[in-house]
């Protein structure tokens, strides 16, 4: 009996040694969320030739405080169309996107990040392998809120 009770005690004071550390009290947090309203991606499409060797996407950026930007680039890779970009141009934004594969290949999905320097604006439009039929505009067409860049 008192064996069982010593045990006990001592996994109890394991556990405590062992416990996630407290978190710090802090007065408020802030939000990341930009007060902008939600940019709108336009008629994203991505059009891959057979082999998959190359994809052209394009789409429209509309922020809704501006004119909607026309971006369209071509990517190459084996395969194309899980391949990642970075630092394209499009009018003010920077365009760079990275496929996922993390929850099967069958699961796959494309997240771009669309920057505004000049604004210190992100938003991470995000479109899975089923929604990007070859050459069909992802509809309807979704909004994303941008964040503030620090």
């Amino acid at each position: 009996m008192h064996f069982n009770t010593a045990i006990l005690s001592l996994v109890a004071a394991a556990s405590n040694a062992f416990a996630a550390p407290a978190l710090e009290s802090r007065s408020e947090a802030v939000s990341a969320m930009a007060a902008v309203p939600q940019w709108t991606i336009k008629s994203f499409t991505r059009t891959c030739n057979a082999e998959d060797t190359s994809c052209t996407v394009s789409f429209g950026i509309d922020t809704k405080t501006s004119p909607v930007i026309k971006c369209s680039y071509t990517v190459t890779g084996a395969p194309a169309s899980r391949a990642s970009t970075d630092g394209i141009v499009c009018g003010p934004y920077t365009i760079s996107s990275g496929w996922s594969g993390q929850f099967g290949p069958e699961e796959g999905f494309t997240t771009w990040s669309v920057v505004d320097w000049n604004r210190r604006l992100i938003a991470w439009p995000a479109y899975t392998d089923r929604e990007l039929v070859n050459g069909v505009a992802v509809t309807p067409d979704k909004s994303y809120a941008p964040q503030t860049l620090a």
